[in-house]
């Protein structure tokens, strides 16, 4: 899960691809041998899905899914957090800083993820043009990525899954 968390920051960070982050979090997160709602790894998970919502202007979305990251985090402490790379009292807060943005309507401003020293050296040896963005990025295909995707897949599957409940 090492190698998702490096691309989950850059997306985070740089590319502001929420969509994308949650997508590489859930898919590492879902082939452990053993997972559950109650992973740590769930809280950024969470985050992403809630900064997606968020920067969409779908505050309830966002703060649906800020206080169950919250909610989540709280269940472990700094060490756990500090093997995903982050910093649990600064990530704890401003989990809790984005409930009250998003309950209370601020508009979206990209957030930064409190990276550990060591996280931030190791994106650097995969990502040596790292850069954390600033100013928010539009993009359509990443603002409405749910949207403008490919769902082939996911409508194959679907159809699969309707086939298979009717036999």
């Amino acid at each position: 899960m090492h190698k998702q968390l490096v691309e989950f920051y850059v997306q985070f960070h740089q590319e502001q691809h929420y969509f994308l982050c949650h997508d590489i979090l859930e898919e590492a997160w879902k082939a452990q041998n053993e997972f559950s709602k109650h992973d740590p790894v769930v809280s950024l998970i969470l985050v992403a899905t809630g900064c997606y919502h968020y920067r969409r202007g779908n505050f309830k979305g966002a703060h649906r899914s800020f206080k169950k990251a919250l909610k989540t985090l709280q269940r472990f402490d700094s060490t756990v957090y500090s093997q995903l790379g982050l910093q649990y009292h600064l990530f704890q807060q401003e989990v809790s800083q984005l409930i009250l943005d998003a309950e209370s309507e601020i508009p979206f401003s990209p957030i930064m993820l409190p990276l550990t020293d060591e996280m931030t050296e190791e994106i650097l040896k995969y990502y040596p043009h790292y850069r954390p963005t600033t100013t928010i990025n539009a993009a359509p295909f990443i603002l409405h990525h749910h949207k403008l995707r490919d769902r082939a897949e996911v409508i194959a599957a679907r159809a699969q899954a309707q086939y298979n409940k009717k036999r």
